[in-house]
């Protein structure tokens, strides 16, 4: 009995040891990088995911460089919050117990495979009781997945710092989103802008081109430009210039009432602005023409450019709502 006693605290004093320098291998590697998240291979995941007798929590995050650039995902966006969860972990007072992990499908096919992925993004919870089988499928319990049930997208690290703590039992840190207002140098930039921006705005207000008339007009034409075209709608909104259809080609508008692209809101805005260019133009410009004849072609020609600007208006408003105005040229429509 002695023996078989003495085997075993053997053996569970070599387990021990060997979690041990799982964990230091794991603290060394965090350490190594910008973000706290650190990126397993293959042979990463069956020595520190697969073995057993852990006593840490791993978090994983799959990622695909290929996807990259793909919108609706916006994985780089993802991933920066998924590192502001771990290094909010790493704050906290569990920095040994939690680890935050990576596995980029380039690299980790093979783990890809056995876990059954099917879709990105996915982020779960591997915790010290979790079981791999060599050679079989691995299955993630929809209780250790993080997302599904959070509404705003990409995940916010608040999110998924809340998933981690639930599925874990271990608090971390607050998270601590980078701004400008945060950098060490922001009031000496501050105190800079406000010095060279005031000097720079003396000049400019005693400088000759202030008072130059025509300046100001432009100034106004590109914010009655910019304001009829919904350009601050389209920042506000997100709203995308233009989209790649099914065929690869450019789309840069849409037809019917299925929606509305930023460049059809500045086409529009640049059929306002011409209009009311024409209008002006005939109030203005041509009664300073001193030749009659001149000044009738002028008057005829502005007139019908305004007509058939119009009319392209009212048409394009009349698809886009469904609503078509009656004017004196709709006949009998």
């Amino acid at each position: 009995m002695r023996v078989l006693s003495l085997i075993s605290l053997l053996v569970l004093l070599g387990s021990c040891a060997a979690a041990s320098e799982r964990v230091t291998k794991l603290v060394a590697r965090q350490a190594a990088t910008k973000d706290g998240i650190i990126v397993f291979s293959n042979s990463d995941f069956e020595e520190f995911a697969a073995t057993k007798g852990r006593d840490y929590h791993l978090m994983f995050f799959l990622n695909a460089h290929y996807m990259a650039k793909n919108v609706d995902m916006n994985l780089p966006k993802l991933r920066q919050e998924y590192a502001l969860a771990a290094q909010a972990f790493k704050r906290g007072p569990h920095p040994r117990e939690v680890f935050f992990a990576e596995l980029v499908y380039e690299g980790s096919k093979d783990v890809f495979q056995r876990l059954g992925v099917q879709q990105l993004p996915f982020v779960f919870h591997w915790g010290p009781d979790a079981v791999v089988r060599e050679g079989r499928s691995i299955k993630i319990p929809k209780s250790s997945e993080c997302g599904p049930s959070i509404k705003a997208y990409p995940w916010p690290a608040e999110e998924l710092l809340r998933c981690t703590t639930s599925n874990t039992g271990l608090a971390g840190g607050e998270v601590d989103r980078p701004t400008v207002l945060k950098h060490p140098l922001f009031p000496l930039a501050l105190l800079a802008f406000i010095v060279v921006g005031g000097y720079a705005a003396w000049l400019l207000y005693n400088s000759p081109i202030v008072k130059v008339t025509a300046l100001w007009a432009l100034g106004a034409l590109a914010v009655y430009w910019f304001a009829t075209s919904g350009g601050m709608y389209n920042i506000i909104r997100g709203i995308p210039i233009y989209y790649r259809g099914q065929n690869g080609k450019l789309v840069w508008w849409m037809e019917g009432r299925s929606g509305q692209l930023g460049a059809e809101g500045f086409v529009m805005g640049s059929s306002y602005l011409f209009f009311s260019t024409t209008l002006a133009s005939l109030t203005y410009v041509v009664p300073r023409i001193r030749s009659a004849t001149v000044r009738g072609v002028a008057s005829l020609v502005l007139v019908l450019l305004a007509a058939f600007t119009a009319m392209r208006i009212l048409a394009v408003y009349g698809s886009k709502s469904g609503i078509h105005m009656r004017t004196f040229f709709s006949f009998g429509r």
